[in-house]
């Protein structure tokens, strides 16, 4: 039961529409259910108390449309059900009664009070900025109902000399319910104008705040993108300038084993020159260590050069 309830009050909702078209389908099927029911308690009046078994057939009849509006708004055939559920019962609880003399005097109170009161659903049923139409209609056929119904009851009816007065008196009979309609009717308006302007302000700022989060993940992007370029930047150079400083060290490494030779040279003349008091002979071992001397140079300025280069190189970078 509770999930049949369900399936009726959600029945043509999905999940594109906008807060208030969900709303306005939900009241569709909401009235269609509560009038649904208010149809089985009456019929049951009318068929065990009253024995009106014509009253109870009307009753049927409306009964039948109401369960018909939630599966049109699930076919999506909106305007379809909530034209069914304004025109169709009026038609027939005050229609049919008239047409074929069914109704007591009681109806003369009632039947205005229920076009008064139906004035305003309209109002909250339909769309009032792209649907003026069917509020105008409707509207107008519930005021015309609330107008002359009682009109219409005493052309066709033959009531108590009592209730031929009351209907005459307008401030006692009539003026209630137009009331009723026009401070219903009003109170709607005024609600979906100002629902409006505060709907209008809310899109306002959530589109608002929908940018500012746009501009904000983007932004967010944009340095997570900056901040990752720079770990690998830094990840590239490191390893740039590791891969340098280890070809430097085995580079002087190996120009290290290439000082050996002439250093080894010119520390062996030396110490023979310290065996010697002949002068020609140290004349002949200081000419002997100009050439390893040269060359111990010359290594020494290679070295140098190449860790200038490479110094440069990792300064540029």
């Amino acid at each position: 039961m509770t999930g049949y309830l369900k399936y009726w009050a959600n029945a043509g909702i999905h999940s594109n529409m906008d807060d208030d078209e969900r709303r306005r389908v939900f009241l569709t099927n909401a009235m269609s259910l509560f009038l649904a029911v208010v149809m089985i308690l009456v019929w049951i009046n009318d068929v065990f108390n009253t024995e009106n078994y014509l009253a109870a057939y009307r009753r049927v009849g409306v009964f039948i449309l109401m369960i018909l509006i939630p599966t049109l708004n699930h076919k999506k055939h909106y305007n379809l059900s909530k034209s069914i559920f304004l025109f169709f019962p009026a038609l027939i609880l005050l229609g049919i009664p008239i047409a074929i003399g069914d109704f007591y005097p009681g109806q003369f109170i009632w039947f205005q009070y229920a076009g008064a009161i139906f004035c305003s659903i309209p109002i909250i049923l339909f769309d009032h900025k792209k649907e003026k139409i069917y509020i105008g209609l409707f509207f107008t056929y519930y005021l015309l109902v609330t107008l002359f119904i009682d009109k219409v009851l005493l052309y066709y009816g033959d009531p108590p000399e009592a209730m031929k007065e009351l209907v005459t008196n307008f401030s006692d009979f009539k003026l209630p319910p137009l009331f009723v309609a026009f401070f219903s009717t009003t109170t709607l308006l005024w609600y979906n104008r100002i629902n409006s302007q505060y709907e209008k302000r809310l899109r306002s700022t959530n589109q608002e705040l929908q940018e500012t989060q746009e501009e904000l993940i983007a932004k967010n992007e944009e340095y997570e993108a900056i901040n990752r370029n720079l770990e690998e930047l830094v990840n590239e150079r490191s390893k740039v300038i590791e891969s340098k400083n280890r070809q430097i060290i085995d580079y002087a490494n190996i120009n290290a084993h290439k000082v050996r030779g002439p250093l080894a040279r010119i520390m062996g003349l030396i110490n023979i020159s310290e065996y010697s008091n002949d002068p020609n002979e140290l004349k002949n071992i200081f000419e002997k260590l100009r050439s390893p001397s040269q060359e111990l140079n010359n290594i020494i300025d290679e070295i140098n050069k190449t860790l200038e280069d490479a110094d440069s190189d990792n300064k540029k970078e």
